[in-house]
């Protein structure tokens, strides 16, 4: 007859044994979730707390590196103590977004992660150790609570620093097109992002895994929010709310524009506010608006015409002349373009 399975709390205590005192190290959490894994995945779970938290465990030189001995034998290999997988409706991703992956791995040394092109956006954040990501051509550092995205589409890899290998949580999103949002997140900077509060962004993975566990009727919903939530998290963490995202020269373009946009607003205008060349302005509007000064104009133009047409009796001719168009069917076909009707059509969807 084959042996019972031993009880995972027997392998901890046979854990605090081996070490000297260490009951402090773990928490009710550590430990209700060991109990619900595995045998050697609970024992591991443990161990790595343990393993990672040494320097604060009161023991002499010896018996510290008997029990880091120990202990780094154990962690020979990934650990997941979260780990949820979903998924959606297939016509669901082309219009909201969701959750395809999401967890904490405790990593070993050797665990890396590479893949030529994958579905979704790998995110990352780092709880404890380090790691590298490389991701569009750049491998980048990740300190504890920094977060890094990849851009999945493209070449990409994640691995942790071999002598102090990670603690993440990770989350893989999918929707319509996945990689604007990571652009107008991170603004054309480097993907790595240092995390202004961590301790909400755990609260958020806390959540997200409640969530992917109860798959209750409303799940599909409750993920769009939270990828909602993510990214405004991110985004506060990557400026300074009395700053704003845009360089100098592009913010006096801007707001000189938008006070005018009737004007025809040339290239040399243009550089001129920005104190650039027209090439250099440009590329500022790229860099940062994903968007040439010309469409950007537009584009203004478009909502000062919704704001007449809804707010005015003026004729559709004369609005087209007040917001810079060159005339009534110029004005037709931008707006169309735009909004997918016409400006007739759209005032009287609007109720004028």
């Amino acid at each position: 007859m084959a042996n019972p399975p031993r009880s995972p709390h027997r392998s901890v205590q046979a854990i605090n044994l081996s070490i000297g005192s260490s009951q402090n190290l773990f928490d009710r959490s550590d430990t209700k979730r060991a109990s619900e894994m595995p045998l050697n995945e609970g024992v591991i779970l443990l161990a790595a707390r343990i393993y990672r938290c040494a320097p604060s465990v009161e023991m002499d030189g010896a018996r510290l590196q008997i029990y880091k001995t120990r202990m780094k034998a154990l962690l020979q290999r990934t650990v997941f103590p979260e780990n949820h997988h979903y998924v959606p409706e297939g016509a669901w991703t082309r219009s909201a977004f969701t959750v395809l992956r999401a967890g904490k791995a405790i990593t070993a040394p050797d665990h890396c992660i590479r893949r030529d092109s994958y579905p979704g956006q790998d995110i990352l954040f780092c709880a404890a150790g380090r790691g590298f990501v490389s991701s569009e051509g750049r491998t980048l550092s990740v300190k504890p609570k920094q977060l890094a995205w990849l851009a999945n589409e493209t070449t990409h890899a994640h691995w942790p620093d071999a002598d102090d290998p990670w603690t993440v949580f990770f989350v893989r999103i999918d929707g319509p097109d996945c990689p604007v949002m990571r652009r107008k997140v991170f603004n054309g900077r480097a993907t790595v992002a240092t995390i202004s509060t961590p301790a909400v962004l755990e609260a958020w993975f806390g959540r997200l895994f409640e969530v992917l566990r109860a798959r209750d009727d409303g799940v599909d919903l409750t993920l769009n929010r939270l990828v909602a939530e993510l990214m405004h998290l991110i985004a506060a963490s990557l400026v300074n709310p009395a700053e704003s995202r845009l360089p100098v020269q592009l913010r006096a373009v801007v707001s000189q524009m938008r006070q005018a946009p009737e004007q025809p607003w040339h290239a040399r205008q243009l550089a001129s506010v920005a104190g650039l060349s027209a090439a250099q302005t440009r590329r500022l509007f790229q860099k940062h608006l994903h968007i040439s000064p010309r469409r950007w104009l537009i584009r203004e133009r478009i909502m000062m015409a919704q704001k007449l047409l809804l707010e005015s009796d003026a004729a559709v001719s004369a609005i087209a002349e007040r917001c810079g168009f060159c005339d009534v069917y110029h004005l037709s076909r931008e707006f169309k373009r735009s909004t997918g009707t016409s400006p007739r059509v759209w005032r009287k969807g609007e109720g004028r």
